[in-house]
């Protein structure tokens, strides 16, 4: 006796059974389906920040220079070395960093990329800072991921967002 044939699960559980359709994510569908992106941080923090490193580089190099009167001392310059390399670490994405936002969620790329996507998000905040207004995302248990934006284009999609995810779901079918 054979038995009866399985119908296997469709790919997207929405297409079999309506119920399962998450208004809130098929808002954001709808409302990013162009990606939304730019700078991680407003020129004014990027300068802010490029103009302390270099002050501080030039503040400690001079510092070694005036050391290379007494006898050489491989500490001193190795631990001159790990500061500078500490202060120049996170410049790169400071300095080039960018925040994507598109239909699936939010990311920005880096030596320590962030990335949350949206049917992952628990609980968000948008809190405007006046060099770099960032958005707040808890995913569970963890730490909540920080995403800054650098354009007001990011602003207004942050704004958007949050609106989104704590709208009603009577408002947004």
């Amino acid at each position: 006796m054979t038995p009866a044939p399985v119908d296997p699960l469709p790919a997207d559980p929405a297409s079999a059974n309506p119920a399962f359709v998450n208004p809130r994510l098929e808002a954001l569908a709808r409302t990013f389906r162009e990606p939304v992106s730019g700078p991680t941080y407003r020129p004014v923090t990027r300068v802010l920040a490029a103009t302390l490193v270099a002050g501080l580089l030039v503040w400690g190099g001079a510092g070694l220079v005036a050391d290379l009167r007494m006898p050489l001392d491989w500490t001193r310059i190795g631990a001159s070395a790990m500061v500078a390399i500490a202060l120049l670490w996170p410049m790169p994405s400071l300095l080039f960093g960018r925040t994507v936002i598109d239909a699936t969620g939010i990311r920005q790329p880096g030596w320590y990329g962030r990335e949350a996507k949206w049917i992952q998000v628990q609980r968000i905040r948008y809190v405007p800072m006046p060099l770099s207004p960032r958005l707040i995302i808890s995913i569970g248990l963890g730490r909540a991921r920080v995403f800054y934006s650098g354009d007001p284009q990011l602003d207004s999609a942050f704004r958007e967002v949050v609106r989104l995810l704590s709208a009603p779901i009577e408002e947004l079918r």
